[in-house]
């Protein structure tokens, strides 16, 4: 009877651990891996078709998942549009940090500037990046409209500790004032960026660039001190 009650143990252990893994690959990485597979349709469809034309059919058609694989990491498409929202500015923003480091090296502005904005143009230039970050998250709710106004302020303060870095002799501004600096880079960039994107990129890179490059370095001769 013991070694029955044994067996059934080790039978019941055995069915466990089929159940933890299969092909090599654990439940929660196969939840991940499913989970990246939506992020991934989400892109693609909320950059194309659009947030509010988006359908559960259109995402598991392209995912080949069903629903209830979807409601395991989401609750709503909201959630999957927070998830690529933040997905792509999270890539954005590794890129963007690794080419200001590259570019530190440069003591004349024009030089530790450009490279971050070839950055972001070049990220602009995908269509379904510069419509999710910069189109279809607005107005879809306030939570997501306080999550694009949290990544446009950090990514605002990484533009002022950068551009005040690039200055040698400074004036003293305070937190309030290099705040609204920010802001304003920020939306002149943010616009500029939309208006080329909606001319269907007619401008070549390099004039964009150009445009808000000498906006950037008036904003860096007026930080220094007279």
């Amino acid at each position: 009877m013991h070694n029955m009650s044994a067996m059934k143990n080790t039978s019941i252990s055995c069915e466990a651990a089929t159940e933890r893994t299969y092909s090599g690959i654990s439940m929660s990485e196969r939840i991940a891996l499913r989970r990246q597979r939506f992020i991934e349709a989400g892109i693609s469809l909320f950059g194309t078709v659009g947030f509010q034309s988006t359908t559960m059919r259109m995402l598991t058609a392209q995912t080949e998942l069903t629903n209830r694989y979807f409601y395991e990491s989401f609750t709503n498409l909201e959630d999957l549009l927070v998830a690529c929202y933040e997905k792509l500015m999270d890539d954005f923003r590794l890129r963007l940090e690794e080419e200001l480091e590259r570019a530190s090296k440069y003591s004349e502005p024009s030089q530790r500037i450009r490279p971050g904005l070839n950055c972001f143009f070049t990220s602009m230039a995908d269509p379904k990046f510069a419509r999710i970050t910069h189109a279809e998250v607005l107005g879809v709710s306030e939570r997501v409209d306080r999550l694009y106004s949290r990544c446009s302020a950090d990514f605002a303060a990484l533009m002022m500790s950068y551009l005040t870095s690039s200055v040698s002799d400074k004036k003293q501004l305070s937190d309030t004032q290099m705040q609204f600096i920010g802001a304003a880079l920020t939306g002149s960039l943010i616009n500029s960026a939309m208006v080329w994107v909606n001319s269907q990129y007619e401008a070549s890179i390099d004039d964009v660039i150009d445009a808000s490059l000498a906006i950037f370095i008036g904003t860096v001769n007026q930080l220094r001190l007279a």
